[in-house]
């Protein structure tokens, strides 16, 4: 076995010369890892600021900025992934497009769900309704709606041998999210402008002007479109850059450090990574009562990757989801099955929303299902011995 390719925990003990140097060499791409994270932080304040004043520019009504414009934008990281996995082919990078797609709604159907009921019970000291969640309520069902039949369409996919069904199975995905589209850009009324704070470049544009003893006008309080623009777009490239960065680093760090195999980090790891800027943006949106923004970027996430990204995986993977215990794809599939429980769970509880507001409880059993799933991906590593190189 080549020296590099051993974890290196085992190669500070079969080299002991070696061991500063690979120590050096962790703390530098801890730091890295760090970095991105930051990256994400940053990106997520920017980006929540910017899409508030986007949707507002173009007439969207609150519902779908939530759901269609945060939501897909910090979509595109995760779904970048298995896009260049499968670009670069083989049967490793059909592993990784696999974990990728699938892993993105199960973080967002568990833990990005328990962040958000989490979240309500830290701020309800500071929020208007303290622990009662109010949002679009038919937004909320909506989406879930979509996500549900989409995800149990591309599960049922899995175990279909007929390559004509199964390109039916993906057109009929990506019909539903046209679908869901026009429905969303259907439905709301039009956020004011007053709620939304100040555009960040258009206060840097306002100091940048007086600096140089110009008047500066209200481009924070009533920016132009190229500003609001602007700032959307730059917050979507730190948040690309700060998501690649940290999935590089954790993958990195998994296999040559823990010695974790690659379709566990594809599926978990990578797209906890990638999942932040919804969690980061929906607990900000929470922090300031506006909870139809926060569930909406999520559930419209999941809408999203439960019908797009999926059409991937159909069409150009052997798309493994198995039922057999010990396997990748019997760990990709309890993923699906756990995220449409948990999603399943939200929809019955947000059809008597507007009757009975919502408390935490819901969303917290989302994080019960991480843990399980955690639970069973412990188990392979451990008791089944499975490695990164697959072996046991």
């Amino acid at each position: 076995m080549d020296a590099l390719t051993i974890p290196l925990s085992l190669r500070a003990g079969m080299y002991p010369g070696l061991a500063p140097a690979l120590l050096s060499a962790t703390a530098d791409r801890s730091l890295l890892l760090v970095g991105s994270f930051v990256l994400l932080l940053l990106g997520a304040e920017v980006f929540t600021n910017g899409v508030e004043w986007l949707g507002h520019r173009l007439g969207i009504s609150e519902s779908a900025t939530g759901s269609i414009l945060a939501a897909v934008g910090t979509a595109l990281p995760e779904t970048l992934i298995p896009v260049i996995a499968l670009l670069r082919g083989g049967e490793e990078a059909a592993h990784v497009g696999v974990g990728a797609i699938l892993g993105a709604p199960f973080m967002l159907a568990t833990i990005a769900m328990f962040l958000v009921g989490a979240s309500v019970l830290h701020f309800r000291d500071r929020r208007t309704f303290g622990d009662e969640m109010h949002f679009n309520d038919a937004a909320t069902r909506r989406d879930l709606s979509f996500f549900l039949v989409g995800y149990v369409v591309a599960f049922a996919a899995a175990f279909v041998d007929s390559r004509p069904v199964e390109y039916a199975m993906a057109a009929l995905l990506l019909l539903l999210y046209l679908v869901y589209l026009v429905r969303s850009l259907r439905s709301g009324e039009l956020a004011e402008g007053d709620d939304i704070d100040a555009l960040h470049f258009g206060l840097l544009v306002e100091r940048a002007l007086a600096a140089f003893g110009y008047d500066p006008r209200e481009h924070g309080e009533n920016p132009r479109f190229v500003l609001v623009a602007g700032q959307t777009l730059f917050a979507l490239v730190i948040i690309i850059t700060g998501a690649h960065l940290f999935v590089s680093e954790v993958q990195w760090l998994s296999t040559h450090v823990l010695d974790v195999p690659i379709a566990i980090v594809a599926l978990l790891i990578a797209p906890l990574a990638t999942e932040l800027p919804e969690k980061f943006n929906s607990v900000l949106w929470i922090s300031r009562d506006k909870d139809t923004l926060a569930l909406g970027n999520i559930t419209g996430a999941m809408a999203f990757q439960g019908t797009l990204p999926v059409t991937l995986g159909i069409v150009f993977t052997d798309w493994d989801l198995s039922l057999a215990w010990g396997t990748s794809g019997f760990l990709n599939a309890l993923s699906v099955v756990l995220a449409v429980v948990s999603g399943g769970i939200l929809y019955l509880r947000a059809r008597s929303a507007a009757e009975r507001p919502m408390k935490p409880r819901p969303f917290l059993i989302g994080g019960l299902f991480y843990l399980v799933f955690i639970a069973v991906v412990v188990y392979f590593v451990l008791a089944l011995g499975v490695t990164a190189s697959g072996g046991h």
